[in-house]
């Protein structure tokens, strides 16, 4: 058995499309927000800000919006993130058309295909994954005249 990978941009996938992946009928609409029945809770609602692309149980509105793996953890349970994306992904495949590939333990792909993994990049071209650069510390100089000791 390899990894899964999926040619799904999650990050930026609209909440209202992944609550009708999922089967849940939009019940009431107010602008950009729109209530759904709760897919976590039996009697509650929850509200999807389409302009924020974020969430807020209405039984709880003091809550900060989430955002979609928010909202998948609250239906699994799990924190796992990998477990995460795949009940995303599965869920969107119901609605949507995307690649799903699996790689295998050598780095082969198990369908033959190749598969090129590239790092996600921002709006601005920068890597998503890159680390902020550090400036290096430098090494303590002796005061003229005295010598260091190690």
């Amino acid at each position: 058995m390899g990894i899964k990978v999926f040619d799904l941009d999650i990050h930026n996938l609209p909440l209202a499309d992944f609550m009708r992946a999922m089967g849940y009928e939009l019940t009431a609409r107010d602008g950009n927000r729109l209530t759904y029945d709760s897919p976590y809770s039996s009697n509650g609602s929850i509200v999807v800000d389409t302009e924020k692309n974020g969430w807020y149980d209405k039984q709880e509105p003091e809550k900060c919006y989430g955002g979609i793996y928010d909202l998948a953890y609250e239906i699994t349970g799990s924190c796992n993130r990998s477990e995460l994306n795949l009940f995303i992904a599965v869920e969107m495949k119901k609605i949507m058309d995307f690649k799903c590939y699996e790689v295998l333990g050598n780095g082969e792909s198990a369908n033959a295909d190749m598969i090129l993994a590239m790092p996600v990049k921002n709006k601005d071209g920068k890597r998503a994954d890159a680390m902020q650069e550090q400036p290096k510390e430098e090494t303590p100089k002796p005061k003229p005249g005295r010598k260091m000791r190690f």
